[in-house]
């Protein structure tokens, strides 16, 4: 009776702090006309309004892709993810051609916060076909900022691995005095390997206290091929995107309004049972950040909708139909103060609440009593997963040398679901009298089970983080770091129910071709996670740089699975599998360097980058850790001559023999990957022309999956043997136009 009274204690607040937000959003016109910034406040206005540096900057150790960045590989990629291909420490689990998932530190999916203009937005799909990065398309993006392990709490709870933040560009507003500021940028790309091609456009208008925005793109590819010119089915895939944003600047305040929608009307997914063949979603945000003389406040306030299908593309040749609909909502707000305490130190403290909502239901494919009829199977029955959390960050800086972080956060997070049905109320008189001969009971008797159960689930996590810093001298810099973090079980651990053979095949985001079962027994994660970082460079022209971060966690109940103790398993490779809690150790390291080689007038610079990355994940009872990525290597010869570019990059990545053998995990070749570009930048117009495995190689991504895209088995005993990882793509050459005004 207390925890429901508590309960409902939490939500009834979160409402009225969800009200005074708005109130507090649309009234910030008002606030930032009748506030006065301190004579002696050292303020810059450029900087604040132009730049997407934080107003008091920490100390934690990230890594910052800024857009010079991100349009120099718009013609290359098309998956936002893989713009973080570049970092050491992250990997990419495959999806579909605009939904892979990061990995970070060995750390994927649900385990890494993903914040896209300040919005939490979790996958709704049972398969996560829609992660939050295939919600924004590259050519909206302003910068990308990624911390691995150590995080401050202020960047968010319920997550182990880490964070990622996508920023769209910061308003540029026009000159004071001046008329307005008219910017604009239209770009277009062709890739050849699977005929790709697409374009964006983005447009904006600006008086120096206002700006409106417009972004729009069109992406499109048909199946790509391997290096063997096999074609891969199930990778063709289409995504459009629309954006519009209005800021309004006054003095030390601004005010961001921003909304869109995205539609995705197919989207191949070769290492799944099923395909995206519609994906529609709506978003609005609303953002307010301000200077006072007591400090900083920084908020937001967002709300997304999604509406997601799944069925057989034309790729599997199936004969029925499968329909699977998802309805998805996020929204929430984050409320966040800095404040100077002494001459040097700064207190962050702020309250942030998030709440998803999942309704996933399977129309019938008769009216007649079958397999799939006459009901709608209702896998999530309009379930929720609500987070209240608070956090206090502290930044001590001490002296030139010595600097520090402490932060403390304390994250309610309720669950909850309602009663599920299966297709049909069907049972067979046999299976009363003997029901050892079913390989798991009827639907309607496993649905009467789940219903019969308390449904809500309540968790408490309390994070720290501790960081320290020290720069004896210009060159050299060490961080450390201590962090426990926590994550909540998701709502498709929890609360997916039916064990029958065609159900748990149709659920699971992991590339392996299982299936999965949901447990509502499960424990939140505790992760303990160790870095240490060491930074050596060139203080004077920057001419070299290494840095070398070795890290180490050990999980507390981290998520795994078990083989399915009651399901009767196939014999070919893949298994039917239930959410469990394992205790878990991960360690590895990343490096990366840089050196100018050489610099003439005539002939140009000639410089060198590298980044190298190993992880290593067990169990404490010995079994691997699935997708853990190999020993991996890139090596880059860069040259640039005025507005001239190009490079030589060689991928090398080792043979993955540390495979979870309780997911039948496949093991991979090692392999040698050498792509080629070169661009050209002129005031306005900037070109790109590359190759991406110019040798034509035939391998296979560690981290790929199960090739299973031409096939629409509907249980795992139908399907062929699981012995086939989905191939790389082939050769394919790219080229893109960018012009700016």
């Amino acid at each position: 009776m207390q925890k429901q009274l508590l309960s409902r204690l939490i939500k009834k607040s979160t409402r009225i702090l969800l009200r005074y937000l708005i109130v507090f959003g649309l009234g910030v016109c008002r606030v930032v006309y009748a506030t006065e910034p301190a004579n002696d406040a050292p303020l810059i206005l450029e900087d604040y309004t132009v730049t997407a540096k934080p107003l008091t900057p920490d100390i934690s150790v990230k890594e910052k892709i800024v857009s010079k960045e991100i349009t120099a590989k718009q013609a290359q990629v098309s998956d936002t993810a893989k713009l973080l291909e570049d970092t050491a420490g992250v990997s990419l689990q495959a999806g579909g051609g605009v939904s892979s998932l990061p990995i970070l530190h060995g750390l994927n999916d649900t385990r890494v916060k993903v914040d896209v203009n300040g919005m939490t937005v979790n996958s709704i799909c049972p398969n996560h076909m829609n992660p939050a990065l295939s919600y924004v398309d590259r050519s909206n993006i302003g910068n990308i900022i990624i911390l691995q392990g150590v995080t401050p709490v202020s960047m968010g709870g319920d997550s182990i691995g880490g964070t990622i933040s996508v920023q769209s560009p910061e308003p540029i507003f026009a000159k004071p005095g001046d008329n307005y500021l008219l910017t604009g940028k239209a770009s277009s790309f062709y890739r050849s390997n699977g005929d790709a091609f697409g374009g964006s456009i983005a447009a904006g208008i600006a008086s120096d206290k206002a700006r409106l925005d417009y972004t729009g793109s069109d992406t499109q590819s048909r199946n790509y091929r391997d290096g063997n010119n096999n074609l891969i089915q199930s990778t063709a895939y289409e995504n459009q995107n629309h954006a519009a944003s209005l800021a309004f600047k006054f003095d030390t305040h601004l005010l961001e309004i921003k909304g869109g929608q995205q539609h995705i009307p197919f989207q191949g997914f070769p290492t799944a049972r099923m395909d995206l063949t519609n994906n529609d979603s709506i978003f609005g945000n609303v953002h307010y950040k301000g200077r006072y003389d007591w400090g900083s406040l920084d908020g937001k306030l967002y709300l997304e909708n999604t509406s997601h299908t799944m069925n057989y593309g034309a790729d599997r040749r199936a004969r029925v139909e499968m329909p699977m609909e998802t309805r998805g909502r996020n929204f929430g707000y984050k409320l966040q103060a800095d404040l100077p305490f002494g001459k040097r130190h700064t207190f962050r403290f702020g309250n942030e609440f998030h709440s998803s909502f999942i309704n996933d239901y399977w129309p019938p494919t008769s009216t007649r009593l079958s397999m799939m009829g006459p009901n709608t199977f209702l896998n999530l029955n309009r379930a929720t997963r609500d987070r209240l959390g608070t956090f206090a960050e502290m930044d001590f800086n001490w002296s030139a040398k010595w600097k520090s972080m402490l932060g403390l956060r304390y994250d309610h997070t309720m669950t909850d679901t309602g009663n599920v049905q299966g297709y049909n109320n069907f049972v067979p008189r046999l299976y009363y009298r003997f029901p050892e001969l079913y390989s798991q009971p009827p639907s309607l008797i496993q649905a009467n089970a789940f219903n019969a159960l308390d449904h809500q689930r309540d968790f408490d996590t309390f994070d720290v983080t501790a960081l320290m810093q020290f720069t004896p001298q210009a060159g050299s810099q060490y961080d450390f770091g201590y962090a426990r973090k926590n994550r909540a079980p998701s709502l498709h651990e929890l609360y997916p129910w039916d064990r029958s053979p065609m159900m748990m095949t149709m659920v699971g985001w992991f590339g392996d071709g299982n299936g999965y079962v949901g447990n509502m027994g499960l424990k939140p994660e505790i992760a303990h996670n160790l870095s240490f970082t060491a930074d050596f460079y060139d203080p004077k022209a920057d001419a070299w740089g290494i840095k070398v971060t070795p890290y180490f966690s050990y999980v507390e109940h981290f998520i795994d699975v078990d083989r399915c103790a009651s399901c009767k398993q196939p014999n070919n490779g893949f298994y039917y599998l239930q959410f469990a809690n394992h205790d878990a150790r991960l360690w590895g390291v990343d490096v990366t360097a840089n050196a100018d080689l050489m610099s003439d007038q005539r002939w140009g610079k000639f410089s060198t980058h590298s980044i190298m990355s190993y992880v290593n994940g067990q169990r404490t009872d010995g079994s691997n850790l699935y997708h853990m990525m190999p020993f991996n290597l890139k090596l880059s010869l860069d040259h640039q001559l005025t507005g001239w570019k190009n490079a030589l990059e060689m991928q090398f990545v080792d043979a993955k023999d540390d495979v979870q053998a309780l997911r039948n995990e496949l093991r991979t070749p090692a392999y040698i990957l050498l792509n080629v570009k070169t661009g050209y930048q002129w005031q306005h117009v900037s070109l790109d022309v590359g190759v991406d495995n110019l040798l034509d190689k035939n391998y296979y991504y560690p981290l790929s999956g199960a090739y299973i895209g031409d096939q629409n088995a509907m249980t795992l005993v139908s399907s062929r043997l699981n012995n086939q990882n989905l191939p790389g793509i082939g050769r394919s050459v790219y080229v893109g136009l960018t012009v700016t005004y």
